[in-house]
Formats: C-alpha cells, sequence, structure tokens
C-alpha cells in the first residue's frame, strides 16, 4: 500500500498562477494606459478588472498551466469555470454584457475549436460557430463538476449566448509566469535602454507591494496615474546624473535594542569617543547600513563601478579634512578632553548635515552621511581631534582589544 506523501497538500501550481495574474494584470495595465484612464482592480469583479468612470470596461481571466501540452479544448475546465463566472456575473448584472471579457492563457487554442474562434483576430473569430461547439459540448458532456457551466449556458437562448460570446476574447499560447518578464521589458523599453532588467525588477518590486496593500487595505483600486508616475519615476531614476533609491532601505531605522550588537565596530566607537547620545549612534548605524546596502546594490546592478565609490570617498575624504583641520586649529595644542570631544561633536554635526551628492539627481541625505561613517569605519576619518590614536588604543592594543 502507498503510503500518503505531504506533497499531495503542495500549492505550487496555485502559487505560480496567482503570480502569473499579477504580472498579466501589470502588464495589461502598461499596454493600456497607451490607450486612455482607467482603474486597476484584482480579485474583485475577476481576476482582474479595468473600470472607466466606475463601470467595468474589461475584465480578465489568467490560467497558467504548468502542462507545456494544455490545451484549450472544448471540454476544458479552463475554458468552461471561466464562462462560468462571467454568466454568473452577466445574471447578477455586476459585469455589464458590453463589458470586454478576455481568457489569457499559457495553453494552446486547437484549430477550429471554439477558443480559437473567440480569438483576438478578427478574421479569424466566428461567434456563431464558437456557439454551436460549445452548445455541443455542454449538451454531450458528463462531466458532473462542470454540471452547472454547462446548465447555466444552454440556459441561456441562442442570440444571448451569441450575444455573450461577441465580447469574449481568448488570448491563448502566452508566456508562462517565467517568460513573461521578457513582454515587460519589451513594454519598458523606453524607460532605460541599458538597464532593462532592473527597470522590470523596480516596477515589480513596487507593483507587488502595491497590489499587496490593495488586497488588505482595498481603496477603490490602483489608478493608472498612480503606475505611469511610478514609471516615470524609475525612468528618472536611471538617467546618467540619477541612481534610484531603494524605498525599503529610504525607510530603515535601527531599533535602539540593537545597538548592541554594532558597539564594537570602529565607526560605533567613533561616536561614543566624542560623547555622542544613543540616538546619534543609532542614527549613524541606520545611515551606515543603508549607505553601504544601497551601494551594494547599485555595484550590483551595474550602475556604479569601484572607481565611481572611490572618487566618491576621495570628494568626501577631502570635504572632511577641511573641517578637520579646521577644528583642530581653533583647539591648539592644549585642549581639554571636554574641549576636543565638543569639537569631535561639531565635526560629527557636519557630517549629519553634509550634503554632498554621489550624482546631482540622488538627494536622500543618507547616502552621504552613510558614506561618511562607513570612512569612519575604515578609519580613515574621524570626529576626535586624537581619534586615530584612541582607536589604535582600542582595536590595535595586543592585549584586550576589541574585536571587529
Amino acid at each position: 500500500m502507498t503510503k500518503p506523501s505531504v506533497s499531495t497538500f503542495g500549492a505550487g501550481a496555485s502559487m505560480v498562477g496567482y503570480l502569473y495574474q499579477i504580472r498579466i494584470a501589470l502588464l495589461w495595465a502598461i499596454r493600456r494606459s497607451r490607450t486612455g484612464d482607467f482603474t486597476i482592480s484584482i480579485e474583485t469583479l475577476d481576476d482582474v478588472s479595468f473600470e472607466v468612470d466606475g463601470e467595468p470596461a474589461a475584465v480578465l481571466q489568467a490560467k497558467h498551466s504548468l502542462n507545456a501540452a494544455a490545451t484549450l479544448t472544448d471540454l476544458c475546465p479552463e475554458l468552461w469555470k471561466t464562462l462560468r463566472v462571467w454568466m454568473v456575473g452577466l445574471a447578477s448584472g455586476e459585469i455589464p454584457v458590453t463589458t470586454a471579457r478576455f481568457l489569457i492563457a499559457t495553453a494552446q487554442a486547437p484549430e477550429g475549436s471554439a477558443s480559437a474562434l473567440l480569438g483576438t483576430e478578427g478574421n479569424s473569430r466566428n461567434i456563431a460557430e464558437a456557439a454551436k461547439r460549445l452548445k455541443h459540448a455542454a449538451t454531450t458532456s458528463s462531466n458532473s463538476d462542470l454540471k452547472s457551466a454547462f446548465d447555466a449556458f444552454l440556459a441561456l437562448d441562442e442570440s444571448e449566448r451569441e450575444q455573450l460570446l461577441s465580447r469574449i476574447y481568448v488570448v491563448p499560447a502566452q508566456p508562462d509566469a517565467a517568460a513573461i518578464l521578457q513582454q515587460l521589458q519589451a513594454e519598458l523599453y523606453h524607460v532605460s535602454l541599458h538597464h532593462q532588467d532592473l527597470s522590470v525588477q523596480m516596477l515589480e518590486g513596487w507593483w507587488f507591494r502595491r497590489v499587496l496593500s490593495e488586497l488588505v487595505l482595498p481603496d477603490g483600486g490602483i489608478p493608472r496615474a498612480e503606475i505611469d508616475a511610478q514609471i516615470s519615476e524609475i525612468q528618472e531614476s536611471l538617467k546618467a546624473d540619477s541612481l534610484p533609491i531603494d524605498e525599503e532601505l529610504d525607510a530603515l531605522m535601527v531599533a535602539l535594542d540593537q545597538l548592541p550588537a554594532f558597539s564594537t565596530r570602529p565607526f560605533y566607537k567613533q561616536v561614543e569617543l566624542v560623547g555622542g547620545s544613543q540616538p546619534r549612534i543609532r542614527n549613524a548605524i541606520t545611515s551606515y547600513l543603508q549607505a553601504f546596502r544601497q551601494r551594494s546594490a547599485w555595484t550590483r546592478n551595474d550602475l556604479l563601478f569601484d572607481a565611481d565609490l572611490q572618487k566618491y570617498d576621495r570628494r568626501l575624504h577631502a570635504e572632511w579634512e577641511l573641517q578637520y583641520a579646521q577644528v583642530c586649529d581653533e583647539l591648539g595644542p592644549n585642549a581639554t578632553e571636554a574641549a576636543m570631544a565638543q569639537a569631535g561633536r561639531a565635526i560629527l554635526k557636519w557630517a549629519e548635515d553634509a550634503h554632498l551628492p554621489i550624482r546631482s539627481g540622488v538627494n536622500v541625505p543618507w547616502v552621504c552621511r552613510g558614506s561618511l561613517h562607513m570612512l569612519a569605519e575604515d578609519r580613515r576619518i574621524g570626529w576626535h581631534p586624537d581619534f586615530a590614536a584612541r582607536l589604535k588604543a582600542i582595536f590595535d592594543s595586543p592585549v584586550g582589544g576589541a574585536s571587529v
């Protein structure tokens, strides 16, 4: 006797289907944005729905199959389940008969099938013949799982069936959930010729978060203007004088209880040396992490190279050197510890307030602030007038030195 396996409970195919649905929604929204205004919703009237002036102009059913040989035959469950949804919407009045209905599928539509006869190409559409084939399938099939769909279709008179089918369009043989990325790249060709992969990655990242937000807290759908604005923002961020900023990094804030984990790091000790408060230490850690991770992302995506970062760091070092020299000159050789700490806090304040953009279009302050803390981590710069000797005593002592 074969033992049951937990794999039978897997929902992989369903998960792929949901991801496909969300990607289809984005792809069709980009295409539709060229023809007029709309608001797009997920899982309301249908898998995807486009509303214009509060009325559903088009609804989409997305059917993804992991079986490469899948076909949309006249008895295909995916076809009949979709028809069932649309007939219920028609009967309830939620989806008017004039609404365009699209079945988008990875499966093929066999030549001569009802699905093929309901294609988007005008010369291949034959509504009357498609209605006959579907009536024949509903009349002769013994599939009990589809009985409710068959009965609903047969309950319509001939003119009602043809009226329904006249607004149904089957779009078969579409790229699967992974391959559809190429279509998204093609639609975003105008955003960045050199960073197509990144353009799609950035837009999808925003889109998945936005869809999730709309599903959790419905707010009437996502307007076309919001999608257009996001695409424009990505386009601007990928221009030669700018760089994209990760939204999650921009919102990052280290919690106070995380501070001890960084307490042995040189940049942390540098703030301590000048008597910086816990909030200033937390802001230093936050800025350091933001800049470190953002700079790493830019280099991974070939938006910046090591030479660019080295050039930027040299600029920051030169500006720090000027501030440091001015403060040390004012202190004189016999400064007290309190005076040196106060002077160091002044240099730290300069680092916190400095705005030396890595590119002219990058306006978030933490890139500069965090990069200065990165230089402080490398002990190339510091805030305390005697920072080099103090850090050497802490980190380079053969006995009791801190481990970094």
